[in-house]
């Protein structure tokens, strides 16, 4: 619509209100929030005065919208310097707004060759804050399955997928989900106590993928393995799914290895070097 009204027409009033609110001190709510996303995305840290000063924005207003960034996790907070960089959310945010393109252009024909292999259902699977996302997905033919509705949400204690995503963080960060969280029961079989999840964890690493029966589906079980960026940050979980009346625990160790091998190949996509290491 801004294109139609681009010629000659300026001196029209349906113009006028657009051009005094983007001035400085005249923003909508709407576009104070943007400035100070924008911002956020573009500086490494920013200061509530000197970023009032720069975009003509009230501090007051400033502070506040941040406060509440900050408890959205769209922004953090240095508390020796008051200063904010972007939050987890915000890069979540910006995670699955790229990677609805190139991230599932990698992914598919991987998951599609690990799915079809086993003729189960395999997730694409991203860390949000203290959860993960199941995004997309390869059906498998059979009738009977094992279905998580894509944007399904799940914390990252519960099930393979997510814990797949715990062995590719360090221990340290470990810590502190489980602290914030709490390790909330799913199942009767969820991990909710530390140690146990702790414990999980460094077999999870020393072989390098997540395996789990009934930890999030009562009914279900999984093989699921992380996969990584180009900067070695865990992103992710590919995991393979069935009912368990067809999970065959002999066929484990065949499944873990192709699941691992799909993560690794996924993550050299994404130009990770050392894929499939938590301390890379």
């Amino acid at each position: 619509m801004s294109d139609t009204l681009s010629d000659g027409s300026a001196e029209k009033p349906v113009t006028r209100p657009r051009e005094r609110a983007t001035q400085p001190g005249r923003y909508s709510t709407a576009g104070k929030v943007l400035k100070l996303l924008e911002a956020l995305a573009a500086r490494e840290r920013v200061g509530v005065r000197e970023l009032a000063r720069d975009i003509g924005i009230d501090k007051s207003a400033v502070s506040r919208l941040f406060d509440q960034f900050c408890d959205l996790g769209l922004a953090e907070q240095d508390q020796v310097s008051g200063q904010f960089s972007a939050g987890p959310g915000l890069f979540s945010l910006a995670a699955m707004i790229h990677g609805r393109d190139t991230l599932w252009q990698a992914t598919e024909p991987i998951l599609r060759k690990l799915a079809t292999h086993f003729n189960e259902t395999c997730y694409l699977a991203t860390r949000e804050g203290d959860q993960i996302v199941f995004r997309e997905k390869i059906d498998c033919t059979h009738t009977l399955r094992y279905v998580i509705d894509p944007g399904s949400r799940v914390p990252l204690h519960a099930g393979a997928g997510g814990r797949a995503v715990l062995l590719g963080l360090p221990p340290e960060e470990v810590d502190q989900i489980i602290e914030r969280t709490g390790l909330p029961q799913i199942t009767p079989q969820t991990i909710i106590d530390p140690d146990e999840l702790r414990r999980q964890l460094r077999e999870d690493r020393s072989r390098g993928y997540a395996i789990s029966m009934g930890e999030r589906v009562a009914a279900g079980s999984a093989v699921a393995a992380p996969f990584y960026d180009a900067d070695g940050r865990c992103r992710g979980s590919l995991v393979f799914t069935c009912p368990s009346q067809r999970f065959d625990i002999r066929r484990a160790p065949e499944i873990a290895d192709s699941v691992t091998a799909a993560s690794r190949a996924l993550s050299q996509r994404l130009g990770h070097q050392l894929a499939g290491t938590a301390a890379s």
